[in-house]
C-alpha cells in the first residue's frame, strides 16, 4: 500500500534531530483550495472515494510546496503548516481509519489513484527540499503530522 511508504518516509524524517532552519521566509505558494465537502456529506471518513480524491490532492500539494521551496527550510515548514490546515480534515480521516482497522477498504479507495500517488511521491522524494532539511526539526515535525504515521 503506498500509504505504508508514506509512513516510513515520515518516521524516517521524524526521527532525525537538528535544525538548519534559517529565519522564516514569507510564503512561497498558497495552499490549494479545497471547498470541502458538501453540507449533507457523509463524514470524510465513512466516504472513502472522497477521501481518497482529497489525499491525492493533499499529496500533490505537497509535492508542490516543496518543489517551489528548494533547499528553504523554514519556508518550507511554513507551507507545510498552510496544507495542514486546509487538509485536517483528510489527515484526520486517513487516522482514524487506519486505527479503524479500515486499510483494505482505504486501498481500494485509493487505487484509481495510484499514478497520481506515484507522480507526487516521485517529486516529493526528488525534492531538493527533503535532502536539506531532513535534520531540521521543525520541518521534520511539520512533516510527519501533515503525512506520517498516524497517531
Amino acid at each position: 500500500m503506498r500509504r505504508l511508504a508514506w509512513i516510513v518516509l515520515g518516521s524516517l524524517l521524524a526521527s532525525s534531530c537538528g535544525s538548519n532552519s534559517s529565519p522564516p521566509a514569507g510564503p512561497i505558494t498558497a495552499a490549494p483550495a479545497d471547498a470541502g465537502p458538501p453540507a449533507d456529506a457523509a463524514t470524510l471518513d465513512r466516504d472513502l472515494p472522497r477521501l481518497a480524491e482529497r489525499s491525492v490532492r493533499l499529496y500533490e500539494a505537497v509535492a508542490a510546496l516543496l518543489q517551489a521551496a528548494g533547499e528553504d527550510c523554514a519556508a518550507a515548514t511554513v507551507e507545510l503548516r498552510n496544507v495542514q490546515q486546509v487538509y485536517n480534515e483528510v489527515v484526520i480521516a486517513n487516522a482514524k481509519v487506519l486505527h479503524e482497522g479500515r486499510a483494505r477498504e482505504l486501498k481500494a479507495a485509493l487505487a484509481p489513484f495510484d499514478d497520481q500517488f506515484d507522480a507526487a511521491a516521485k517529486q516529493i522524494v526528488g525534492a531538493p527540499t527533503l535532502a536539506k532539511c531532513v535534520h531540521d526539526h521543525a520541518f521534520t515535525k511539520a512533516f510527519d503530522e501533515l503525512v506520517g504515521a498516524p497517531p
